[in-house]
């Protein structure tokens, strides 16, 4: 029944991928104060700045949740996806333009390409979901 609701098999798989990724990565935002370490953000500041994003990305993970099991009403996922298209989009652009040095660096290192596709991964996930509803 939920695969059902959720549109088919894949875009079930990408709902239910999305909000593994989501909740891995806004838990780790919020929580652990060396997972910016990771993104080349050594400061104490950056794991500050990352928890409102890591609460912010739970609240996203929690509203796709509810979508999934129809809690409360809510039913639609598109403006939930189409938020973190938008999202997603723009952080994979702003990593490539750190990347291919349009922009620069807070700490003047070269951007590891890595980091610049991250955000392609859920990006990826959420056209394969809209191609396939």
């Amino acid at each position: 029944m939920i695969i059902e609701t959720a549109g088919g098999t894949i875009p079930f798989l990408c709902h239910v991928f999305l909000i593994l990724f989501g909740g891995f990565f806004g838990l780790n935002l919020t929580f652990s104060k060396d997972f910016t370490k990771s993104f080349g953000f050594d400061s104490v500041q950056a794991s500050y700045m990352g928890r409102p994003l890591g609460f912010m990305m739970l609240g996203v993970v929690i509203m796709l949740i509810a979508t999934l099991f129809q809690v409360g009403g809510f039913n639609s996922t598109k403006e939930i996806i189409t938020v973190m298209f938008i999202f997603t989009s723009m952080a994979f652009i702003y990593n490539m333009c750190l990347y291919l040095k349009i922009l620069s660096t807070h700490n003047d290192q070269p951007h590891e390409l890595k980091n610049a596709l991250r955000p392609l991964i859920p990006l990826v996930v959420i056209i394969i979901r809209a191609l396939t509803v």
